[in-house]
């Protein structure tokens, strides 16, 4: 069965996701036209299909491998690059040591596959105690709608702005990968300050899938990006899931990685 969403002109991402979540506990698939999904085209790059009864439509199917976890090849990968990287992850690791004291390490409780805990790891890239600043934060600056993310965080140290930019903070989520508790790809786990955002059905769909290092709202603007939007592009990966596009996303993560340290250039624009 396939249910069409019918869109006045206006129709909000909020909208949008609460038609596709009802659609796919129904078992039907969704069918939204691009146009409703800027997000999708505009943010993350993604095309409609070109022929048949749905073109220029995005198709959200219920696929049987939505909940699948972290595969035999994806943790023995993890594994490999954690010994291939075992070099960088020493000098990192002894930087934050000097020049910031310890913890090393930030450890954070994150919610993966149907909301199961988990400990995340990451290099520490704040100041100690960075989380009880940061209701604080979210009253002087918190934009309602959008997850916490500050462009200019006050709590990031010195050492940590390097580790950010470099992305190399992000590299322990590999244990993470090889315990199989996140894959490669996936929706991103939120922290516990994150939960008050899931106000309705449809955003729990996200947490059916297993999270990720990367995924669709890494290359889609991030920060820019409502919750609504987020959990709209997760749900597309998670109903359009394959190792092709698995391995464009880690593409176009690698490129953003490279254009924001700098090794990447902009096309000069022709005359």
């Amino acid at each position: 069965m396939t249910q069409t969403f019918k869109d006045s002109g206006n129709a909000t991402a909020g909208e949008v996701l609460a038609f596709i979540g009802a659609a796919i506990k129904e078992g039907s698939d969704a069918v939204v036209s691009a146009s409703s999904l800027p997000v999708l085209t505009r943010h993350a790059g993604c095309k409609p299909l070109r022929r048949g009864a749905a073109a220029g439509c995005f198709v959200f199917r219920p696929p049987s491998g939505m909940r699948q976890g972290c595969g035999v090849f994806e943790r023995a990968a993890a594994v490999g690059l954690l010994v291939v990287l075992a070099p960088v992850l020493a000098v990192t690791a002894v930087l934050i040591y000097v020049f910031e004291g310890v913890p090393v390490l930030f450890r954070q409780e994150r919610y993966g596959r149907d909301g199961a805990p988990f400990i995340l790891f990451k290099f520490r890239t704040m100041v100690r105690r960075s989380e009880h600043l940061q209701e604080q934060l979210q009253r002087e600056r918190g934009t309602k709608g959008h997850l916490f993310k500050l462009e200019r965080d006050p709590r990031v140290t010195r050492v940590g702005g390097f580790l950010r930019r470099t992305f190399l903070d992000e590299l322990p989520q590999l244990v993470n990968v090889a315990r199989g508790e996140m894959r490669f790809v996936g929706p991103r786990p939120l922290p516990a300050s994150d939960q008050g955002h899931y106000t309705q059905p449809c955003h729990a769909v996200r947490l059916t899938g297993m999270p990720g290092i990367t995924g669709l709202w890494q290359v889609a603007g991030r920060n820019a990006r409502t919750f609504d939007e987020m959990c709209v592009l997760d749900m597309y990966y998670l109903c359009n899931r394959s190792a092709a596009r698995d391995l464009r996303i880690v593409a176009r993560t690698l490129g953003l990685m490279l254009k924001q340290i700098g090794l990447k250039r902009e096309p000069e624009g022709g005359g």
